[in-house]
């Protein structure tokens, strides 16, 4: 069994209860009330009617009545009459005040409610209500019905039963119609899943509406699209590696087969640039990871207090003469008494050497990068301002992805390997932080990463 034809037998068998439930208590219900008119005007109830308003017409009052209700509210009495048959029935008389007066069975006490006033018998003098005749409930029970009187009640019957049958099937057809439009976006949820199980995560599933079903397609739409994003990331990484080990790699044979081949020979100048590649692997390969283990949550941090101020020192110590030999110059400003972080010394000098690496492969000569550090919103927030070319805006969103370059012409001996923002970023994550880049007015560009105390 399907679910749609789950929903449906789900469906049928609440319309039936509800159906049958109201129709079994209309019909109980009418049949009473009909049972009930019938004893209020009955020969014996008209007749003690008529001896109870001549009683208060002779006397002015109720006292007493109850002797009359006594005498003349058994059965027999006034005459038979429709189909009343020799059952002792119990009457109650009650005031104008609705106030019981007089009870057959001795109890003479209460006041009638506003229901129990709408189906008592009034009595009246000169059309002035005097008070109210009112049998018990079990009085229609001893009630024989003629036979026009049957009829009624097994029309009624017949109109109840056909009713509910008619509104049966009208709402089984509603509700297989509103089955068949809730199953219809779970059907396309399950096709769009299908073909995304199948290898084409460019499915997606249609949204229709605002329900939750909108919301489920609209969130499995959501992450088809992270999933997709997630697998051209990984194709465009496996490719970028390839590239990134395919330079160091063919000049690495091509040094070896040199030598193998006796075309150079043995000597130190001719064995570094094959170490410089063996090098250039190790640092690629230690890039990788690190951002393996990031991605994998396992990125451990050796947490100790650290002095931002005294860490911004020796990082600049470390830079001025590569930044000397380039021509730029290297400034720091720092905020007086920044607070102590907790952090991986080594880590965040990581951090540093990856974002002062970017300036001196782009900036040209002459130009300059100050570091700054300042207390904000409960941390420490360190910028690394460069007077280079900058990237274009549309860029900046790019920047910490990984094997991304600014220029897709550069090469990882000029323009790196395109990791260094990306391990940067996790690292500063790692630490509770975060890190972003932005276009600073004259020209260059500025990144930043803050840190929580």
């Amino acid at each position: 069994m399907n679910l749609y034809q789950k929903g449906l037998l789900a469906f049928a068998i609440v319309i039936f209860i509800a159906i049958a439930t109201v129709a079994l208590l209309v019909g109980q219900r009418t049949t009473a009330e009909f049972r009930s008119y019938a004893v209020l005007y009955s020969n014996r109830a008209q007749n003690l009617a008529v001896l109870l308003t001549g009683y208060y017409a002779e006397h002015g009052r109720w006292d007493g009545v109850d002797a009359v209700l006594a005498q003349h509210g058994a059965a027999g009495s006034g005459g038979r009459g429709r189909g009343e048959g020799g059952a002792q029935w119990a009457f109650r008389v009650a005031n104008a005040d609705r106030v019981v007066v007089a009870n057959s069975n001795g109890a003479v006490a209460g006041q009638l409610s506003p229901s129990e006033i709408a189906s008592a018998l009034p009595l009246t003098v000169q059309d002035q209500t005097i008070g109210y005749l009112l049998p018990d409930a079990q009085a229609g029970q001893g009630v024989t019905l003629n036979a026009p009187e049957e009829q009624f009640l097994q029309r009624v019957r017949y109109a109840l039963f056909l009713g509910g049958g008619v509104a049966f099937v009208a709402a089984l057809l509603l509700a297989g119609v509103l089955t068949r439009s809730i199953l219809a976006p779970v059907r396309s949820l399950k096709a769009a899943a299908e073909t995304v199980a199948q290898g084409d995560l460019a499915a997606r599933a249609p949204i229709h509406g605002r329900d939750e079903l909108a919301e489920l397609a609209e969130t499995f739409n959501t992450m088809a699209a992270s999933l997709q994003r997630a697998e051209l990331a990984r194709q465009a990484q496996t490719a970028d590696i390839a590239h990134e080990l395919r330079n160091p790699l063919a000049v690495l044979q091509g040094t070896l087969e040199a030598l193998a081949d006796e075309v150079y020979a043995p000597t130190p100048e001719n064995i570094q640039p094959a170490l410089d590649q063996v090098h250039t692997l190790n640092r690629l390969v230690d890039d990788l990871r690190t951002l393996a283990l990031a991605d994998a949550g396992e990125l451990r941090l050796d947490r100790q207090p650290l002095d931002v101020g005294q860490l911004l020192a020796r990082v600049v110590d470390a830079h001025r003469a590569p930044f000397a030999e380039r021509g730029l110059a290297l400034r720091v400003e720092t905020a007086e008494a920044l607070p102590r972080i907790e952090g991986d010394y080594a880590r965040l000098t990581q951090v540093f050497n990856n974002i002062l690496g970017n300036v001196l492969r782009y900036v040209p000569s002459g130009g300059s990068a100050q570091l700054t550090a300042t207390v904000t919103n409960g941390g420490v927030q360190v910028s690394i301002r460069d007077t280079g070319p900058g990237v274009p805006p549309d860029a900046l969103p790019h920047l910490f992805e990984r094997f991304w370059r600014s220029d897709a012409s550069r090469s990882r001996a000029t323009g790196g390997s395109g990791l260094g923002l990306a391990i940067a970023r996790h690292i500063v994550v790692a630490h509770g932080g975060r890190i972003w880049a932005e276009l600073p007015p004259g020209g260059g560009l500025t990144v930043a990463f803050w840190l929580p105390v």
